[in-house]
């Protein structure tokens, strides 16, 4: 998945080494354009990576 950081889709860009606990998903969600508009599933994609930052940050 590390590899295809680049691709357009969130599954496989932010989600799945998010919940690997891999530091480049916070990049990978941040080069990404916004979620489509009322898209329940792309926001989830983003918010692993969010989930992902609030562990690694938490003392």
């Amino acid at each position: 998945m590390a590899a295809r950081l680049d691709d357009v889709d969130r599954l496989v860009a932010v989600y799945g080494p998010a919940l690997h606990d891999d530091e480049r998903c916070v990049e990978a969600a941040r080069l990404l354009r916004p979620p489509q508009h009322s898209s329940l599933e792309e926001e989830s994609y983003l918010d692993a990576a969010w989930r992902y930052e609030w562990r690694r940050d938490r003392p």
